[in-house]
C-alpha cells in the first residue's frame, strides 16, 4: 500500500465499524476513539484523539512520535499491527481482572482481561493479550489488522456483559487457565496459518 492508501483506509475505519456495529448490539456499546497502525516501513499512523472518526481528514493523520505509548506498545507485539483505544459501555464498569469465562474470550483476548493501571502499565497489562481495560475506563484493543482489532474490542464487550451481569448472581464461573491458555496459542498458530495462506 501506498502511503495514502494507508491514510484512506484509517479515514474509512468509521464506516466499516458502523457496517459491522449492526451484528454486535446486543452485546453492548463500543466506540473507537483512536486508532493507530503499524505500516510495513516501520512507521506508525495515528488518528487525532480529539476528532471523531466520521469526521477525520487527511491532516488528522500523522505519524507517531517515537516515545509514543503507541510506539513502546509496537516494539512489545511483533505480533499486531493495530491498536485501538475504545469507550465501551460494559468493559467500563469492568476495576478489577476479568478470569477467562467465555471460550471466545479465552480463544482470541486471552487468558484474562487486566486493568492497566496508567499509560505505563498498558504494554505489562497487554502481555500475552488482545484487550486491556484502563483505569480510566476507557480500553485498548490490539490485532493483526483493523479488523480483528475491532473483533477484539467486540469480544471485550461481550466478555465486560457477561462478567458484570455474572455479579449479581454470585460470580462467573471460571475457564481452567491451563485450557484458556491452551485455546488462546490454537487460535494464534491457526491464524497465523491462514495469514501465510492469504498472502
Amino acid at each position: 500500500m501506498t502511503k495514502q492508501e494507508d491514510i484512506q483506509e484509517l479515514l474509512n475505519a468509521a464506516n466499516y465499524f458502523e457496517q459491522q456495529s449492526a451484528g454486535y448490539k446486543s452485546w453492548g456499546k463500543v466506540e473507537v476513539l483512536q486508532i493507530a497502525v503499524r505500516l510495513k516501513s516501520g512507521k506508525i499512523f495515528v488518528t487525532d484523539k480529539n476528532k471523531k472518526l466520521n469526521e477525520l481528514k487527511n491532516s488528522d493523520v500523522y505519524i507517531a512520535d517515537t516515545k509514543s505509548i503507541f510506539h513502546t506498545i509496537f516494539s512489545k507485539r511483533k505480533d499486531i499491527q493495530t491498536i485501538l483505544f475504545t469507550k465501551q459501555e460494559y468493559a467500563s464498569q469492568v476495576s478489577e481482572e476479568i478470569p477467562p469465562i467465555l471460550d471466545d474470550q479465552a480463544q482470541l483476548l486471552g487468558v484474562s482481561v487486566k486493568i492497566a493501571k496508567n499509560e505505563q502499565n498498558i504494554p505489562c497489562a497487554l502481555k500475552g493479550r488482545f484487550a486491556a481495560i484502563l483505569k480510566d475506563g476507557n480500553s485498548i484493543c490490539v490485532g493483526n489488522n483493523l479488523e480483528e482489532a475491532y473483533v477484539a474490542a467486540q469480544l471485550l464487550e461481550k466478555t465486560s456483559k457477561a462478567f458484570v451481569e455474572a455479579a449479581h448472581l454470585g460470580g462467573a464461573k471460571s475457564i481452567n487457565r491451563i485450557e484458556a491458555w491452551l485455546m488462546h496459542q490454537f487460535y494464534k498458530l491457526k491464524y497465523s496459518k491462514e495469514a501465510k495462506k492469504n498472502k
